[in-house]
């Protein structure tokens, strides 16, 4: 999974600034070598092939030398079954249990029923990457508190800053992008309710109290048939951005007016804080973990209810000043969250298992 999304960059991030000496602990990395060697892996790490699809059934009996490891990292749900006595497993979100349009396949239902409950009775320690996932556990399944390690992810200050305006001019021209522009991303799950943002957007079009346009970031080839709909009858307003290389989404997010996330439910959410690391404002959904993510650097609206993200929008736009105040708290609220905190902290979590 370390080219997924979230999940890919925090085992890249993991792996990048390992915390253990080698003196301390030999590393061996489970994974396709030639997938692995395209990432900054520690030098001491051995590589041991393993090409396993996600989800698979030979995913869940594990690779045969698992068995020689004291301690296996699990970076998601999907656990080597005979090894789970020595895994430390980490929990990013619980969406495939509560969104169940999106997860409706009744063999899935089921694995994730049996899986979480494995988890909770035999793992050797679990992590969730924020409060709010912790709790969800807590009481979805019963976790017990004290054997959850909250072990945020971070962002990477040395892509993440504010670049040279010409850099971000020069970037807009390359994507045929507009100079000014509300963005967003996270196109393609339900939990992440672009069609409730594109409902909105589109009637302060219509009603004339917007003229910005919307960038929506992350297209793969194949756009959603809603997109396609709110694209041909707003030709000139609506903007899709393909995927783009790690290092070039700072110019994404930094050439927007306005960051908008309308997502009802998110374990942790990368992007909100990737804005703010490169000065730009955030309005968020007040759902599920952004607001332990953001607290008081970003404004919220309630994404069930248009009117409610409608008057931030405008309030947001009209107000120089509030601008300007989110810049500087959005700033110092993306340190926060740094990698090198991040990885000690999980360095902890191993001390207190070594053997």
């Amino acid at each position: 999974m370390i080219e997924n999304s979230g999940i890919g960059i925090r085992i890249q991030h993991i792996l990048k600034f390992w915390p253990i000496p080698n003196e301390t602990a030999d590393l061996f990395i489970f994974g396709d070598p030639v997938i692995l060697k395209k990432y900054d892996l520690p030098k001491q790490a051995s590589i041991i092939e393993y090409k396993a699809n996600i989800y698979s059934p030979k995913e869940f009996l594990g690779h045969p030398k698992m068995a020689e490891m004291d301690i296996l990292d699990i970076p998601h749900f999907n656990i080597p079954f005979p090894y789970i006595h020595k895994c430390i497993v980490t929990i990013h979100d619980l969406i495939p249990y509560h969104f169940k349009v999106a997860h409706s396949s009744i063999i899935k239902r089921v694995y994730m029923q049996i899986v979480f409950r494995w988890i909770k009775w035999f793992a050797l320690k679990i992590i969730t990457v924020s409060e709010f996932t912790k709790q969800d556990l807590v009481q979805s399944f019963g976790y017990p508190e004290n054997r959850i390690s909250v072990v945020y992810n971070g962002i990477d200050r040395k892509i993440f800053f504010k670049k040279p305006l010409k850099k971000v001019n020069d970037f807009l021209k390359k994507q045929s992008l507009p100079k000014s522009y509300l963005f967003t991303v996270g196109i393609g799950k339900a939990h992440k309710n672009f069609p409730f943002l594109l409902e909105t957007i589109a009637e302060l079009w219509k009603e004339k109290k917007l003229n910005l346009p919307l960038v929506i970031g992350g297209i793969s080839k194949e756009i959603p048939t809603e997109l396609r709909f709110f694209k041909d009858k707003y030709p000139n307003l609506i903007f899709f951005l393909p995927h783009l290389p790690y290092d070039e989404l700072p110019l994404a997010y930094q050439g927007a007016k306005l960051f908008i996330y309308p997502s009802l439910y998110e374990g942790f959410g990368f992007p909100v804080l990737e804005s703010q690391s490169v000065g730009t404002v955030v309005l968020s959904s007040n759902a599920s973990v952004l607001p332990e993510i953001l607290e008081t650097s970003a404004e919220y609206f309630d994404p069930h209810v248009k009117e409610s993200l409608k008057s931030k929008i405008l309030f947001l736009l009209s107000n120089d000043k509030l601008q300007n105040e989110y810049q500087k708290k959005g700033l110092t609220n993306a340190n926060r969250f740094l990698w090198k905190s991040a990885i000690q902290s999980l360095a902890n979590v191993y001390k207190q298992l070594s053997i």
